[in-house]
């Protein structure tokens, strides 16, 4: 099959995708807000928290369900690709390891934040070995960044891909965590090795 023919074949099967349509439908910018509504659905994160920090953020479709909940009144969005701009929400178009460069967002917090998320992915190589220090490269880059700005007993949601790095980067969260749990929602394609990682308890 050459590239275009898998391009378009892509092309439209994503367009057909039952929360593709759904996220039309909702004004959402992406599917990727019901992975989010999902988790929040299953561990009740959301509502008990008031400031949170989206990395890799782009193109906003978590930011829009942030904003759904009246008891966040601070979020952070960062990301190296620029975003259309939402309401009451800080954004810095960053690299999420070059935490000085951003860090004036965070001058009025004076306190940390409750929870981290991240759906953050590397460019996909197609070869294993690669892909999975990439992503492991990146969840070194997030545990960082919640040892710069999470709270004590803080959460994270991130991202990963099952794989050969996926035990031992589990085993650094569960050094840093109360509790790890894995989760793969219904909006997440089901010959994906996506799951998402709910840390729960973050030891400062």
């Amino acid at each position: 099959m050459t590239k275009v023919n898998k391009t378009s074949n892509w092309v439209r099967r994503h367009s057909e995708d039952a929360f593709v349509k759904k996220s039309k439908q909702d004004k959402y910018r992406s599917r990727a807000a019901y992975k989010l509504k999902a988790i929040d659905e299953k561990y009740n994160l959301l509502k008990k928290v008031s400031s949170v920090a989206d990395l890799g953020c782009a193109p906003g479709s978590w930011l829009q369900v942030l904003k759904e909940y009246k008891n966040i009144n601070f979020i952070v969005g960062i990301d190296l690709l620029n975003i259309i701009p939402i309401d009451g929400v800080h954004f810095a178009k960053q690299d999420i390891s070059s935490f000085k460069s951003y860090s004036k967002l965070f001058e009025k917090k004076k306190s940390n934040l409750d929870l981290v998320l991240s759906d953050i992915a590397p460019n996909i190589t197609g070869i294993s070995d690669i892909d999975q220090s990439n992503f492991s490269d990146i969840a070194s880059n997030i545990l960082g960044f919640c040892r710069f700005k999470l709270k004590p007993e803080g959460s994270l949601i991130m991202k990963y891909f099952l794989g050969s790095s996926f035990e031992s980067t589990l085993k650094i969260l569960g050094n840093n965590f109360n509790k790890t749990n894995v989760f793969k929602p219904a909006s997440s394609k089901k010959k994906s090795n996506e799951v998402y990682l709910i840390c729960i308890g973050f030891k400062d």
